[in-house]
């Protein structure tokens, strides 16, 4: 699946509206993944299937009032990404992968996973 940059909000219920930046990030939905199998000769190869998960990848503003513990903390949440052209995707299960988010100069990076999304709207 190909990697949505057009993200206007994305919410978390335990948290609410997280605070995008300038340049919110990408989503790429979850999908199914195809690698080549090689065979003896060209006609005998193929393709074995596998699961790629959804993955979220955030830039957030650090603002007065963002609980970074609570975003550090997301996992088993129903998160749900807003596009600018309406459509709406929800992460299931969800959680947050990679580096805690930190600080920084007033903007933090994080990456949200999850092993299944589907488009709702």
């Amino acid at each position: 699946m190909a990697e949505l940059n057009n993200i206007r909000t994305v919410s978390v219920p335990s948290i609410g509206k997280l605070p995008l930046g300038a340049q919110p990030g990408t989503f790429t939905p979850a999908g199914e993944s195809r690698e080549h199998k090689p065979g003896r000769l060209p006609q005998d190869g193929g393709f074995l299937t596998g699961n790629k998960p959804a993955v979220l990848e955030l830039n957030i503003n650090i603002q007065a009032g963002v609980d970074l513990d609570a975003i550090n903390a997301i996992k088993n949440e129903d998160v749900t990404i807003r596009l600018t052209s309406g459509q709406v995707y929800m992460m299931s299960q969800a959680f947050r992968s990679g580096d805690p988010a930190g600080w920084g100069d007033g903007e933090s990076k994080i990456t949200i996973m999850s092993n299944t999304s589907e488009r709702i709207a």
